[in-house]
């Protein structure tokens, strides 16, 4: 196996063993033109290393951003001195691999230069034999300003319509760098450089496997045909042998082959018969098949790959029919009904992004009964360990690629870099089942047709059209001709969404991003009547709760107008927004906690009209991801889950939205419905017990035998508004299957602001087994959204922000965290937002 050394010095035992060392000690970078050098930290940024080293304040804290603006007109220098032995020396071929440089580099070892990078998203590689010594080597990387020297490199040009681009010059769409750390409307403006993934040295004596690629051929239902593809390079004419086994079969496969000197491709296929599918979230375990790729070279292995292989089918339907035009996924031959949100990068400073917090994401995702995440085209390619974590949790990833919101040019320096990007990245995670398309971009074709460019940049129609042919040069040419060579079974489509939400008549069109509830400012009943084919975006903001707030507002800045806050939201009708929005469904908040706890439950309930008609109308709509899951900082933003890990009311809300089995409420003008929608390969059979509420008693009560066919959607109760009996406030619905109860809901039939709450009164009892806690609540009086928090805690419950009627019992469970101290247990509710 391919042995892997973490620190300076390499210590080989067979010169024949193929090695990596990590170089990732004795780090140092400066301003261009400082005298002095400071340690650096690699992976890292000139930010993280500036703060390191206390020479810049918490960019996250306060108005920091403001401040720290003049990092990115700086060039910045790193180095690094690391030993070479002559063992090392003896090798034939010693390659240095940078995983990522931001964004414009020149690299130098020992005086001469070996790269040249002008874009952040792929890897740079040098064979660099003849430029070491034997003992200590020198690099040294020039970072140049990624917003500097745009036009000395392009040439003076047009101003791109990059919006969200928070400078004049708007030179962001020239440079093959993360959008939006040029600042969006969620994030801020840090334009980082550095070395934010990691660097090594490879060395190889006889030859090395550089690639593996597969390909599925379902013959039929029960049996696949695996191609593996295997690209070799040697720097020996030999012979070898390449053996390839598997976890999960009992025969290994072995060939003998002959390796030329240069680059040598091997295919192989194999026949399974009956392999365990790989299914996402909820509907099936995702299975893995671990094989392993040996090159053996007189008798002994010298370079190794691992690849994890998930047997499905997946294919995307976008064609016309009957109601428009569709857009849905089918996963092993079934139509599956999508539920999740937008992944956003969850830091603006990458390499802080840690394993655990990527765990976390996937955890929280299948906690949340989701089934696939949006890789959004204004971020990254995401860590390799993102698409792995996918892999094992079922989560399907819908793969932008790095272009959001802007025109961008054609021109052959950039195209070639744009090719280079798309090329690498498809195979890097081409063989990963849990990427289900490749979209070309976000939002550009609708800000083409509906954004009003021409307008806004003063551009004449010939540099418009100009520009429009631009845009099909790229997105309908260069990169659908790319993913047809080098991933020709994944589906691609040029831009999300198909359909704009400007027009209600592409309503029935592909998918759809609708922001006429946020943008438009639209009541949250637009979310029941503007139903997509597929919803691949739309929200609300929210702030994060107090506790999380806390962290980044200093006491005295803790009001709406305060330069915190001004600089932590983005959106500039956001505040006013939220706070209108509150006024329409709640008492005014006496305090500002109460007003960050109210703008969590506004934004919970508007998305929950949204998601919760989407699946209603299954199998018209075929799915609903929601803008966003989680920030890359501290802010005001439309995420479900906070920056620190916290999960809003919304997140909690999902989690009840998407259950496998669910009982859905749709409300419209004149009468509520009731919806059971079964996402499971197999029917449902059970009994639907509907309690109807007043404040302080149950009115009266319904029992249905209901039933719902497989992966379907159904109404299986409809309620009149006009034959309410008028103290009644909520519906409570109970699903019972095979005597268990596998559901229940509380459908309110008016706004909180109208009901007449009365003072809590509930007790609690929690009970501790080890690390696990387990808080069950009894409640004598109605309570709206009970939030429970253990004070300076950062876990969340298994369930908050829910609603209790009279008489209810609940149990939610906590799982400390290593070292965690079990604290005071606070609760809070909407009574209390307006009462002393």
């Amino acid at each position: 196996m391919l042995k892997e050394k973490i620190g300076q010095k390499i210590i080989t035992e067979d010169i024949a063993q193929n090695e990596s060392l990590l170089l990732s000690n004795n780090w140092s970078f400066r301003e261009k033109g400082s005298e002095k050098w400071l340690k650096a930290t690699i992976p890292g940024t000139n930010f993280t290393d500036l703060l390191a080293n206390e020479l810049i304040p918490e960019p996250f804290s306060g108005s920091n951003e403001d401040q720290l603006q003049w990092v990115e007109s700086c060039d910045w220098e790193y180095q690094c001195v690391f030993d070479v032995d002559e063992k090392i020396l003896s090798n034939a071929n010693i390659e240095i691999v940078f995983e990522g440089l931001d964004t414009y580099c020149r690299v130098y070892l020992n005086g001469e230069l070996i790269i040249l990078s002008d874009n952040m998203f792929i890897d740079y590689r040098s064979s660099i034999k003849k430029h070491l010594v034997l003992g200590k080597n020198e690099l040294l990387l020039h970072f140049e300003s990624a917003v500097n020297g745009v036009e000395e490199r392009f040439g003076p040009g047009l101003i791109y319509p990059a919006e969200n681009d928070k400078s004049e010059k708007k030179h962001s769409a020239y440079v093959r760098k993360a959008p939006y750390h040029f600042g969006w409307d969620w994030g801020p403006r840090f334009v980082a450089s550095g070395v934010w993934r990691g660097v090594r040295l490879e060395t190889a004596h006889h030859a090395k496997i550089n690639t593996v690629k597969s390909r599925q051929q379902w013959i039929d239902h029960q049996n696949v045909r695996v191609h593996f593809s295997l690209e070799i390079e040697g720097f020996k004419n030999l012979p070898a042998t390449i053996s390839i086994a598997s976890d999960k079969l009992p025969d290994s496969y072995n060939r003998c082959v002959d390796i030329n000197e240069g680059n040598n491709t091997f295919d192989f296929q194999m026949d399974i018969t009956n392999p365990g599918k790989w299914w996402p979230n909820g509907l099936g375990i995702p299975n893995l098949y671990s094989f392993s790729f040996d090159l053996i070279v007189f008798d002994q292995n010298i370079s190794s790959k691992e690849l994890k292989v998930g047997f499905r089918k997946i294919e995307v339907i976008n064609k016309p029919d009957d109601d428009g035009e569709s857009f849905y996924f089918e996963i092993n031959d079934v139509p599956v009904f999508m539920k999740g949100a937008n992944y956003i990068p969850s830091d603006s400073f990458l390499p802080q992004v840690s394993d655990e917090k990527y765990k976390k994401v996937f955890e929280d995702a299948v906690a949340s009964n989701f089934n696939m995440l949006r890789v959004w085209g204004g971020g990254i390619y995401e860590d390799d360990l993102f698409y792995d974590l996918a892999d094992e949790y079922g989560i399907l990833i819908w793969q932008d690629f790095m272009f959001a919101c802007t025109l961008y040019p054609s021109i052959d320096v950039f195209k070639g870099s744009v090719e280079q990007e798309v090329i690498y990245n498809i195979n890097r995670l081409g063989n990963h089942p849990c990427i289900a398309l490749w979209c070309g971009n976000n939002e550009i074709e609708m800000g083409i047709e509906t954004w009003e460019w021409p307008e806004k940049f003063n551009y004449d129609p010939e540099t418009y059209e100009s520009l429009k042919e631009d845009y099909n040069e790229l997105f309908k040419r260069v990169i659908p001709g790319l993913v047809k060579k080098h991933d020709p079974d994944r589906f691609y489509f040029s831009s999300s969404p198909i359909g704009f939400w400007e027009r209600e008549e592409e309503d029935r069109k592909g998918d759809n991003h609708y922001w006429g509830v946020w943008h438009g400012e639209e009541d949250f009943m637009q979310y029941a009547k503007r139903i997509p084919r597929f919803m691949s975006e739309y929200g609300f903001q929210s702030f994060p709760i107090f506790s999380s707030v806390k962290k980044f507002v200093p006491h005295e800045e803790m009001h709406l107008d305060s330069s915190t806050f001004q600089t932590h939201q983005k959106h500039p009708r956001g505040n006013r927004i939220i706070s209108e929005t509150i006024e329409k469904y709640f008492n005014k908040p006496k305090d500002f906690e109460s007003f960050l706890y109210l703008s969590q439950l506004v934004q919970a309930e508007g998305v929950k009209v949204a998601m919760e008609a989407h699946r209603a109308n299954n199998p018209f709509c075929m799915g609903t991801l929601y803008w966003q899951l989680n920030d890359c900082w501290p802010s005001i933003s439309w995420s479900s889950i906070d920056y620190y890990g916290k999960w809003k009311a919304l997140q909690y809300q999902a989690r009840r939205s998407f259950a496998t089995v669910s009982i859905l409420g749709v409300e419209s003008e004149d009468s509520w419905t009731t919806y059971l929608v079964n996402d499971c390969l197999e029917a449902k059979q059970g009994e639907l017990s509907i309690k109807y509420y007043a404040t302080d008693e149950i009115l009266m009560e319904d029992n249905l035998a209901v039933g719902v066919d497989s992966n379907s959607s159904k109404v299986v109760f409809k309620l009149d508004k006009s034959k309410v009996p008028n103290n009644a406030i909520a519906l409570h619905y109970e699903l019972t299957i095979d005597h268990k109860k596998v559901e229940e809901r509380t459908l309110f039939l008016s706004r909180a602001i109208d009901l007449e709450l009365p003072k809590p009164k509930f007790g609690h009892h929690i009970t501790r087994k080890g690390n696990d806690l387990e808080v069950a609540i009894t409640s004598e009086t109605l309570i709206k959204n009970l939030f429970i928090e253990f004070k300076g805690s950062q876990g969340n419950f298994s369930d908050n922000f829910f609603d209790m009627l009279p008489g209810m019992n609940t149990t939610i469970h906590y799982r400390l965290s290593e070292g965690e101290e079990l604290k005071e247990l606070r609760f809070f509710s909407v009574y209390d937002t307006y009462n002393h």
